[in-house]
């Protein structure tokens, strides 16, 4: 792969990178087979890095492997050396110091691990400021991310999600109610329209019932550890799975710009399903969302612009035509 086809760094030391990585570490070892790299793809990136990689390495694209001339169709690495180490460029560093201005990276870091990442990228200087940017169409109410007590509501809550541990929680209701329960933090999940976390913890019924309930994480008043941990991991979507709409949106991807993997990554919250389109060069999407996110994701829909179109369903399309008549009216009323 020639380094002037990476636009910024967007494919540099990705996922992708190093599932490659993984991939060619492994055929120096021992030849595999295409089935076998597929499984290391998975295993190491999404469902989708199938797709997106393992036929690019087998079929030459990128000239990483070799295919042996063994029966069983097995491939070992063109290599001669492991993968070399990966430093950070300089674009990178300008990129992450830009990162450390956003209010938000401070909940998924200690003192200590920001305090060090300040000292090392104290001679950078950032590719861009948060201040460079108009936001539209979002929510002004965010979540008060630079709140001591929302930061440390979240780093408990995280820890507790890893560790798969009970919490005792207060929580204020959106009917000013306060709630005390023991749930078990599941996932959180951001809204980017309307700039909030929400928390997916599981609460046990008297009859031994379990339900999912959907926590804002700026309504959580207090947070307490337990010494109660989740024997198993929790399959959130199947307790959500009857909040799913009936008729999933049906994307066709192209595979321009990159398209692909930003989408990919974008709508990497919800269930969805990647096919290859036969003779295409673009891909099927089905996406299976809850109806209450349903103008988020019309929002990520249109900031594809036309490298995304959408098949169905008829609802959705026509929530896509109201939204861009309306937007319309607005650039009209402004000139």
């Amino acid at each position: 792969m020639k380094t002037n086809e990476f636009t910024l760094f967007s494919q540099l030391y990705t996922c992708y990178y190093h599932v490659v990585a993984k991939i060619l570490e492994e055929t120096m070892r021992r030849p595999l087979t295409r089935c076998q790299i597929e499984d290391l793809a998975r295993t190491y990136g999404y469902d989708e890095s199938v797709l997106a990689v393992v036929p690019r390495l087998v079929q030459g694209d990128w000239p990483f492997l070799k295919p042996d001339k063994s029966p069983s169709g097995t491939y070992s690495s063109a290599l001669k050396n492991l993968p070399f180490p990966q430093p950070l460029t300089r674009l990178q560093k300008s990129w992450l110091k830009s990162l450390m201005s956003d209010s938000r990276i401070r909940l998924f870091f200690t003192d200590a691990q920001l305090k060090e990442l300040e000292s090392f990228l104290s001679d950078t200087i950032p590719l861009f400021y948060m201040g460079d940017f108009c936001l539209f169409d979002q929510y002004k109410d965010h979540d008060p991310f630079s709140s001591a007590m929302y930061r440390e509501h979240m780093h408990t809550i995280m820890e507790a999600v890893c560790q798969q541990r009970f919490l005792n929680i207060s929580y204020l209701s959106q009917r000013e109610n306060i709630l005390t329960r023991t749930w078990l933090p599941c996932r959180l999940e951001y809204g980017q329209r309307d700039g909030k976390f929400r928390l997916y913890a599981m609460a046990f019924r008297k009859n031994g019932r379990q339900r999912i309930d959907l926590l804002n994480a700026a309504r959580i008043l207090s947070v307490k550890k337990t010494d109660v941990i989740f024997p198993s991991p929790v399959d959130v979507d199947s307790f959500l799975d009857h909040t799913l709409c009936t008729q999933p949106l049906v994307l066709e991807i192209s595979t321009k710009r990159n398209a692909l993997e930003r989408a990919l990554l974008h709508f990497s919250c919800y269930q969805k399903k990647v096919e290859r389109m036969e003779s295409s060069t673009a891909y099927h999407c089905t996406i299976y969302y809850d109806k209450r996110w349903e103008t988020e994701l019309l929002i990520q829909v249109l900031s594809f612009g036309p490298v995304v179109k959408v098949l169905g369903p008829e609802s959705f399309l026509q929530l896509m035509r109201d939204r861009l008549k309306r937007q319309a009216l607005l650039m009209a009323d402004t000139l």
